[in-house]
């Protein structure tokens, strides 16, 4: 699985993820944002069925690439499922202004 690091090295929408994923929901917070871009990665190898008959590189960089579509979208309104994942804090009763 590529790091957070290796995303933004590859620049352009990449980039931006990084960069939206890191400053909205995490307010800068690097090491959190890596964890939580690990565990939505493994997320998504974990439940999505299609993936199965994918080998494990193709998989594993599918899986990377729908966790970041749906981990974008929701950085942009400045959430991440993975804070919400907490049981004491539901990521829609999160203020993250």
């Amino acid at each position: 699985m590529r790091s957070l690091d290796d995303l933004d090295a590859e620049g352009g929408a990449a980039r931006e993820f990084v960069n939206d994923f890191i400053k909205n929901p995490h307010r800068g917070d690097v090491q959190l944002a890596e964890d939580h871009w690990t565990r939505t990665v493994q997320h998504v190898a974990k439940h999505a069925q299609e993936l199965e008959a994918l080998t494990r590189s193709e998989a594993e960089r599918c899986a990377e690439d729908i966790a970041r579509m749906f981990a974008h979208g929701l950085a942009r309104a400045h959430k991440c499922w993975a804070c919400g994942a907490r049981p004491s804090t539901p990521w829609w009763r999160r203020r993250h202004d």
